[in-house]
């Protein structure tokens, strides 16, 4: 199942921050193409979002925050202001599940590339973050604006980008280190296979774990689909996305619900919830 606890990175967020409302400014958002605007990048390449192929999914930040330099005056009673650097770490942290599934992650602020590389270079990160200084995709796009002593911001948001179109925007995002993990889960859903009533298990040949998951359905009456991910790598991909990043077999799930492997199964069994999961299942 997709964890959606919050575990306390080193930036951890403070407990009573004012939470943001959706305000309606990011709802023309969604189908719009992206326009061909090409943006300086802390890798010190330009990127054009218009032209990548696939999903991207890039997340756009107020403004991140320097050691030794303190936020404006009342930053952390703005409503969505704080926790830029940990909504960052925790895209980094999941660089393995975003590859599983074939997409691009960038970072999207209005600093300048030599303030959003301080960033980078701190933390280590293994993406891009794109630099919009001049405004030109945030008015072109009419993105979510913050003012804050003088200073023209973007509001948090989340753009999902398939072939230059977006796709899904996720706004407001709150609290912010669970952004990555909300973007996962809605990418989950949208790998799970199209026969998602039932049970399905991604095997290996030799697996004794394998066939003692399909031995106990099989005693239980249980039907279920197999997927060999040693014979189909495009499954393999899709069992890590789906999965949060397991990369062991069996993993196998209930519908769209990652059940976990022959362990889990089992005790979900004595659990007596086994069948109120498979009955749920069938119906829908």
């Amino acid at each position: 199942m997709t964890n959606t606890q919050r575990t306390p990175g080193p930036f951890p967020l403070p407990d009573g921050l004012p939470v943001p409302v959706d305000d309606g400014a990011a709802d023309h958002l969604t189908g719009l193409r992206m326009p061909a605007i090409s943006l300086r990048s802390t890798s010190g390449a330009r990127v054009d979002l218009s032209a990548l192929p696939g999903r991207v999914v890039v997340y756009a930040y107020p403004k991140t925050g320097v050691p030794g330099i303190e936020m404006p005056q009342g930053w952390d009673d703005i409503p969505g202001a704080r926790g830029c650097t940990p909504q960052t770490l925790s895209f980094q942290a999941e660089q393995e599940v975003f590859a599983a599934f074939g997409v691009k992650i960038f970072g999207l602020s209005t600093q300048t590339p030599e303030y959003q590389k301080e960033l980078s270079d701190r933390l280590g990160l293994s993406f891009q973050i794109l630099s919009d200084a001049e405004f030109q995709l945030a008015d072109a796009l009419r993105l979510p604006i913050l003012t804050v002593a003088g200073m023209r911001l973007l509001k948090r948001l989340t753009l999902i980008i398939k072939d230059g179109v977006i796709e899904h925007v996720f706004y407001p995002v709150f609290p912010s280190d669970r952004s990555a993990a909300e973007v996962i889960a809605w990418l989950q859903e949208k790998a799970a296979p199209t026969h998602d009533a039932g049970v399905l298990i991604y095997t290996a040949p030799g697996c004794r774990y394998c066939q003692a998951a399909k031995a106990f359905l099989s005693e239980k009456g249980v039907a279920f689909i197999e997927v060999d991910v040693d014979c189909d790598q495009a499954a393999a991909k899709v069992m890590v996305a789906r999965s949060g990043g397991q990369r062991t077999v069996p993993q196998i799930f209930i519908g769209a619900t990652h059940v976990g492997g022959v362990d889990e199964l089992k005790a979900l069994a004595r659990s007596g919830r086994l069948g109120a999961w498979l009955a749920g299942n069938m119906m829908a």
